[in-house]
């Protein structure tokens, strides 16, 4: 027991017989009774006996005989002063011989006699933290927490105490847990977490409770409350893998219910939040993707931009999912008509681009992404500017490879530049045009002259014949 720690005795044994044997004389003023002259001097005599004792370090003959001066004349204060230290003294010897919880015992009831008595408190103090600190089997954890609290009625503040008593209570409530309602077990731990807020081991062991808690919860599929006591569980502890890894999957478990009750807003927002604590999980990727894509789909409040925003956010996640894909075009599709319509020919060239790279099986979407390079090739014809007239009917065949309107189109475009690179010189690319005009509309009777005179014009070149002048096919905007 004896760890080095040495305790000042308050007074010597010699300096209390030597007070003691300097006789006082006092004058009475007030009329005394036979009972209560006969208790005086059963008290004095009680003293010199007790004190003769404590002179040959009689202790457990001292004691009785300093107890029963101090009871049958408690007015006066040496008797107590005495008793006080006498037990104090005790106390120190009693846990130096491995005595430690009588000895504590002794000096509790030495400063019950003399509370004010700093010398004292201050030895009843290094007394308790010296018998709870490390293991020691001889004093009871019940009997260490009794004591330190003795501590905390004498100086509420003490923080050596407060932490003593924190670490014990700690200790009792994980020792207890087997057997103790959970409830309990929490109750105890927090309180000592109130008297030392930062020890980790406390906040662990709450942590550990709470999460035991929490795979009860799990096991009954109460999602909701099993979440509640992984948040608490979390937090205590910082960045516990085990602890965010069930708390992800708790989320996930729950959001899969509110997607089945369609309350999908709930469902994203729980699985966003157990992705960001498991990134990796391949089945929270997909359940949000399916999420984001059931919400653009399903939702008849959301404008166009919103469901486009949407299934952009799956893409991101499940980049290959076809069905996400085949939606996100279609709604694309929907958003470049309606930018049509409002004026806008040259975003819904790029949006509905967009759509059938997305998903070249659109039909939809090349339909009418056709039709609107149809159109805008017919007012490039009109502004003269055949080249891009030809590029954009070329697109829009490549999309509608049947459609015989815009063949005929775009053979007489091929025709019309054919016969102004023909009036500029350029013979051979004339010629060129005008038989790419007739492999797509091979009866036009324009394109069927004007290849005729080329071709008679190139066989007759020589006898420098001259021909009528080219002519032009005359198309409806």
């Amino acid at each position: 027991m004896d760890n080095g720690t040495v305790f000042r005795k308050a007074t010597s044994f010699g300096m209390v017989l030597c007070c003691f044997l300097m006789l006082v004389i006092t004058l009475v003023t007030a009329p005394v009774t036979h009972a209560e002259q006969s208790a005086k001097l059963q008290a004095e005599n009680a003293f010199f006996r007790g004190s003769h004792f404590l002179s040959r370090d009689n202790i457990s003959e001292a004691l009785p005989a300093l107890e029963e001066a101090a009871k049958l004349d408690p007015s006066v204060a040496k008797y107590r002063r005495v008793l006080a230290i006498a037990l104090n003294n005790h106390g120190i010897r009693l846990a130096k011989e491995g005595k430690p919880l009588e000895g504590l015992k002794s000096i509790e009831k030495a400063i019950s006699i003399e509370p004010d008595d700093t010398e004292l408190r201050g030895n009843f103090v290094s007394a308790v933290l010296q018998a709870v600190a490390g293991q020691n089997d001889k004093v009871k954890v019940e009997d260490k927490i009794y004591f330190v609290k003795k501590i905390l009625e004498l100086n509420p503040e003490n923080a050596s105490a407060k932490k003593a008593l924190a670490a014990l209570i700690n200790n009792q409530g994980i020792s207890q847990s087997k057997g103790a309602e959970i409830s309990s077990e929490i109750d105890t731990l927090n309180s000592a977490l109130q008297l030392d807020p930062t020890n980790q081991k406390i906040k662990k062991n709450l942590s550990m409770v709470y999460y035991n808690m929490s795979l009860e919860k799990g096991k009954e599929n109460a999602f909701e409350e099993q979440i509640e006591l992984l948040r608490k569980a979390a937090s205590y502890v910082t960045q516990d893998a085990v602890i965010s890894d069930s708390l992800g999957r708790a989320l996930s478990n729950l959001a899969v219910i509110k997607g089945k009750q369609g309350k999908v807003d709930e469902q994203i927002a729980l699985l966003k939040e157990s992705l960001q604590l498991i990134p990796d999980d391949p089945i929270v990727k997909k359940n949000l993707a399916a999420a984001y894509n059931n919400q653009a789909i399903n939702s008849k409040e959301l404008k166009t931009p919103e469901r486009i925003s949407l299934l952009e956010n799956a893409l991101k996640i499940d980049p290959k999912n076809q069905t996400t894909l085949s939606n996100l075009s279609t709604v694309l599709v929907r958003q470049a008509v309606d930018d049509f319509k409002a004026g806008s020919s040259k975003n819904a060239i790029s949006i509905l681009e967009r759509a059938i790279k997305t998903d070249p099986s659109n039909k939809a979407a090349q339909s009418n992404l056709a039709v609107i390079y149809h159109n805008e090739a017919l007012k490039k014809g009109e502004e003269g500017k055949t080249e891009e007239e030809i590029q954009l009917l070329n697109k829009a065949l490549s999309l509608a490879s049947g459609n015989k309107t815009i063949k005929t189109d775009l053979a007489l475009a091929y025709n019309d530049h054919a016969v102004n690179l023909g009036k500029k010189g350029d013979h051979k690319q004339e010629l060129n045009l005008l038989m790419r005009a007739s492999k797509l509309d091979s009866d036009n009777p324009t394109i069927k002259e004007n290849l005729a005179r080329v071709k008679q014009r190139d066989t007759s070149k020589d006898k420098k014949t001259e021909t009528a002048p080219p002519a032009k096919k005359k198309r409806d905007g």
